[in-house]
């Protein structure tokens, strides 16, 4: 009898050893040095549709059990419209202004998690984030997929270390931010930004 319950712990003691080990406790720096990391928004309006691009996305995510909380930043002077003039537009005093507010600011704390952070499994979650944007902080409701990688000779060829993805997408409400559309872009300029970000982060990545 006390054989088989040792055997019984060792098959156990082995089982788990050989589970696939949760992500836990990990730090992960956005700060992709082949800027490949993406922030889309599309402004729909009935007389035109703006479509926007940044890659320069940099950030942290530090996830501490089932808990993570982070920080991300735009450089608005990163926000290319595929027009100059009217990317000039979006810098200037009149919207983002991006001499008195140089960066576009996205950070949350303590989130659940719905599930621990698992090799190659996505978690799915929405939640909430507090969003600085020309000077103006609010909160605003998030979906966020985030998937975990651990290091593998494959991965090394996007980047070396553990891996975190993470893909949101989100609204923001011009008029909220102060970001004013004059009467004549009000067929021109959407009332809110569709946006969605495609962002990976690393271990080894330096801030």
């Amino acid at each position: 009898m006390f054989r088989s319950v040792l055997m019984l712990a060792a098959t156990l003691s082995l089982s788990a050893s050989a589970a696939e080990p949760a992500a836990s406790d990990k730090h992960f720096v956005f700060h992709d040095p082949n800027s490949r990391d993406t922030v889309m928004f599309v402004l729909d309006a009935p007389l035109e549709v703006i479509n926007g691009l940044s890659n320069q996305v940099t950030g942290r995510v530090d996830v501490k059990g089932q808990k993570a909380s982070g920080r991300f930043q735009v450089p608005v002077k990163s926000i290319k419209t595929g027009n100059e003039t009217r990317d000039g537009h979006l810098q200037n005093d009149r919207w983002l202004d991006a001499a008195k507010h140089p960066d576009i600011i996205f950070e949350f704390k303590d989130v659940a998690l719905p599930a621990p952070l698992a090799n190659a499994k996505p978690v799915v979650l929405k939640t909430k984030g507090t969003f600085t944007i020309h000077g103006v902080t609010r909160e605003e409701p998030v979906e966020v997929t985030a998937t975990y990688l651990q290091e593998t000779a494959e991965t090394k060829n996007r980047a070396a270390g553990e891996l975190l993805r993470v893909r949101a997408k989100f609204q923001i409400p011009l008029e909220a931010y102060g970001i004013q559309r004059t009467e004549a872009l009000v067929l021109k300029v959407g009332e809110r930004a569709e946006v969605t970000v495609d962002a990976w982060g690393s271990t080894q990545f330096k801030p």
